[in-house]
């Protein structure tokens, strides 16, 4: 073996393996909740008489939807995204990509829908789609809230947070998880698209994992 390939092996197993540790929590809601849904007043053989209101997942005392960056923490690399249309609700209804992914936008129904992404009064991407299984790329390269709305059935919405910041999402149950974090300390918000922001510092451990709990509402 070659002197520099024997350095460079010695130098691999002195350095030993990469420390990172893990991030989770439970997003929860301290409030009353129900299902609700919202009235559809167009279009009702391709969309149903109503669609439900997902602007509050909430079930068991725990918030579905919230949105979860850690401040401070590297960036992560651009990935792919789906905003889906079917049965005239998107799929899904909060989601984080980061910055510089791709989102794919489809359209699931025979209708013509326009999708129209809003940061604060810009826009963010206007898409018509008016075929079913119609795909639309668009590269987002800024980071901050996208607002997503249709400008054909106006019970549509969605919102993408574009960020360059790791990321999760709290699902039906309310847990989320931030995985391979560096050691150190962060500051960890928590978006939700009714309740507001809430945030947390937090230390992550150079193995094993750190907690943090959010309650909204209440």
């Amino acid at each position: 073996m070659r002197p520099q390939a024997v350095a460079a092996v010695l130098l691999a197993l002195l350095a030993g393996p990469a420390s990172a540790g893990d991030l989770r929590g439970v997003a929860h809601y301290r409030g009353a909740s129900r299902p609700a849904s919202v009235e559809v007043t167009k279009d009702r053989d391709a969309c149903g008489a109503s669609v439900p209101d997902e602007s509050l997942l909430a079930s068991g005392g725990r918030l579905g939807n919230v949105v979860i960056t850690v401040k401070g923490a590297p960036a992560p690399p651009p990935g792919k995204a789906t905003l889906d249309q079917r049965r005239c609700r998107y799929l899904p209804h909060v989601q984080a990509v980061a910055v510089g992914s791709t989102l794919e936008i489809l359209n699931g129904d025979p209708i013509l829908h326009n999708v129209h992404g809003w940061t604060g009064k810009a826009s963010a991407f206007n898409v018509a789609m008016p075929l079913r299984d119609h795909k639309v790329p668009r590269r987002l390269d800024r980071p901050g809230l996208i607002r997503v709305s249709c400008d054909v059935h106006a019970w549509m919405g969605a919102w993408i947070l574009v960020t360059d910041a790791p990321f999760a999402v709290s699902g039906g149950d309310g847990r989320f998880a931030v995985r391979g974090l560096p050691p150190g300390r962060y500051t960890v918000t928590a978006w939700h698209e009714r309740l507001g922001e809430k945030s947390a510092e937090v230390t992550v451990p150079a193995l094993g994992e750190a907690a943090v709990d959010f309650a909204f509402g209440g």
